[in-house]
């Protein structure tokens, strides 16, 4: 049960707030779980939708990646609620259960394709270790370029940001398909 009451109904709200609902809602179809959280201070509702909208369809980055990056964000932040949220979508743009099961049980990086393993090293890096190591960025750097080098680092930022709303408020995910394994 989450620690606040989750904002989902244009009721619960009133003056400025409404904007950032409705902007939400325009741009959504519906206020999902983070971002009923974020509606407590709906200017970083509205700038969180923003910055999704651009790091996942404007980034130039492919669905599989933006996919995968998310997942990895997931397993290194151990957030339940992004990791069941992402794996059907992640199997949608093509990534595989192998490199699911990879990634949320720290596996060994043998059986991922080289563009996984780029992915996958530097989000175990960035977030894991808070350090990168230059040949993984190299690596990043020779496969996405310096702006998609850039999109996998702050896509994996955001997605850190939304699962530090998500642990701290006790957000559970309504879909357990593929639970998060245990550490």
């Amino acid at each position: 049960m989450p620690r606040l009451t989750p904002i989902t109904e244009r009721t619960q709200l009133s003056g400025e707030s409404l904007n950032a609902f409705d902007s939400i809602v325009e741009s959504r179809g519906r206020i999902n779980g983070p971002q009923s959280m974020h509606m407590y201070v709906p200017d970083i509702a509205r700038c969180s939708i923003e910055l999704s909208d651009v790091l996942l369809y404007k980034s130039g980055l492919s669905a599989h990646d933006v996919e995968l990056a998310i997942l990895v964000s997931a397993r290194e932040m151990d957030c339940e609620y992004v990791w069941a949220s992402h794996t059907n979508s992640g199997i949608k743009a093509g990534v595989r259960l192998e490199a699911i099961e990879i990634i949320g049980e720290f596996k060994n990086l043998d059986n991922l394709t080289e563009d996984e393993a780029v992915i996958v090293q530097y989000g175990r890096e960035v977030l894991g270790s808070h350090k990168v190591d230059q040949a993984t960025f190299d690596r990043v750097l020779a496969r996405h370029g310096e702006s998609g080098t850039i999109a996998i680092g702050a896509l994996m930022g955001y997605y850190a940001m939304l699962s530090c709303t998500l642990i701290g408020t006790a957000m559970e995910p309504a879909n357990q398909y593929h639970p998060l394994p245990k550490r």
